[in-house]
């Protein structure tokens, strides 16, 4: 009878988990569209660059992608019993 109280709250803590991967994911590819336009509005002969606008949302992708990747691993720690 506890392992049923156990196992909703699992399946609760995946859910929020499974909720914040998909709010990670959104924003990535905010992040990725957002490199894409700083990269495409550079003008090299005019002298108009954006590298430090574009570094800075690499690594915010990079960031979001090891969110992403943490919160799966959780999510399959506590399938298999580990957490």
């Amino acid at each position: 009878m506890n392992q049923k109280p156990e196992e909703e709250s699992k399946s609760i803590s995946i859910s929020d988990i499974e909720a914040e991967i998909e709010q990670f994911k959104s924003e990535l590819q905010l992040c990725s569209k957002r490199t894409r336009e700083f990269m495409a509005e550079e003008k090299p002969a005019e002298g108009i660059f954006f590298a430090r606008e574009i570094f800075e949302s690499q690594q915010e992708k990079l960031r979001l992608e090891v969110e992403i990747d943490t919160r799966q691993r959780k999510i399959n720690r506590m399938r298999l019993g580990m957490e």
